[in-house]
């Protein structure tokens, strides 16, 4: 297992809890794994400290799943989705006439 890049997004602070939250993105053999996280810190905690803790939770979750299939992948963004799903080459008149539509 190579983890080729790890990354956070939607970083934030849960008063609440008294927690920082993340969505801890792990790429690894060219798929996106996304981990929601949260670590126990004060508000005025290092960012050394929470970096660490957040990424340490998300690999130990990534490591210890069950199987592949059990890891949470990144989902495609929708417009990427729809445009692999429809090949190029299908143009119907209802399509043209969408497009028309939308053009105006």
């Amino acid at each position: 297992m190579l983890i080729e890049k790890l990354g956070f997004d939607d970083v934030r602070y849960n008063p609440e809890l008294s927690a920082f939250e993340a969505l801890v993105q792990i790429r690894e053999e060219g798929e996106v794994y996304s981990y929601p996280v949260h670590m126990l810190a004060p508000l005025n905690a290092e960012f050394d400290v929470i970096a660490k803790g957040l990424s340490d939770k998300a690999l130990r979750v990534h490591r210890h799943a069950p199987d592949r299939a059990m890891r949470l992948r990144r989902a495609p963004v929708p417009g990427e989705a729809a445009l692999q799903l429809v090949p190029v080459s299908i143009e119907t008149a209802e399509l043209r006439r969408n497009g028309a539509a939308l053009a105006a």
